[in-house]
């Protein structure tokens, strides 16, 4: 019977993909299947079991997108893979990375240029700026406009970073990540996360919890 079957299968999946970072268990822009982000050897797949027409397209539509969401680089020659630029592993910035790349409208222009975001506590635009410092990469973040809080919501910020990515407080207002080097890309996609950790770990919870419903008892959506 079908539900008996299923878990071996996703048992199987898992252990050809490697170890699984993050499953969407609802694309909202294809047709509601469930997709996932594997990694193993240092190459990570994106993987779904729907073999609806369009979907090899759609895998390849969020591999682009994960491209241009994180430090990450496309695999040459396949469609769905993706290779870290560095050593450095960042799962939390990862699953944010994939997590993005699905449920954001594709259609709606990624963010590029200037690292900023405005702040959800006050009327202040957060700005995070990088430059070499002493051997390293270093991040700092300031804000723009008129606000009592200013220096506080720049230390939230900073701990954001320190929470989501890992990094190491440099400064009051600087951080770098744990090896030093610049990921540009990544700093732009946690900056609105770290501004509000709290409803942040609020979402995670529950996205873990789906996440486990889907890949321990129903397997990923086959639509």
């Amino acid at each position: 019977m079908p539900s008996l079957a299923q878990p071996p299968r996703v048992a199987e999946k898992i252990k050809r993909l490697g170890n699984c970072i993050e499953l969407v268990s609802i694309d909202p822009h294809f047709h509601d299947v469930s997709v996932g982000l594997f990694i193993k050897d240092g190459v990570m797949t994106i993987s779904t079991y729907s073999t609806i027409d369009g979907v090899e397209a759609r895998i390849e539509q969020i591999r682009d997108r994960c491209v241009k969401l994180g430090d990450v680089e496309a695999v040459e020659g396949a469609t769905d893979q993706l290779r870290l630029v560095s050593d450095l592993y960042l799962d939390r910035a990862l699953r944010f990375m994939f997590i993005a790349a699905v449920e954001k409208d594709p259609a709606q222009e990624l963010p590029s240029g200037r690292i900023t975001a405005p702040d959800t506590k006050t009327k202040l635009t957060l700005v995070v700026e990088g430059a070499e410092e002493d051997g390293q990469y270093v991040y700092t973040v300031s804000t723009e406009g008129e606000a009592e809080r200013a220096v506080m919501r720049v230390r939230a910020t900073v701990g954001g970073f320190i929470r989501y990515s890992g990094c190491v407080r440099v400064d009051k207002n600087k951080f770098s990540f744990p090896d030093g080097k610049q990921y540009d890309n990544f700093a732009r996609l946690i900056l609105p996360l770290a501004r509000n950790v709290s409803a942040v770990e609020a979402q995670l919870e529950a996205d873990e919890m789906a996440g486990q419903m889907n890949t321990q008892t129903l397997g990923f959506a086959q639509s």
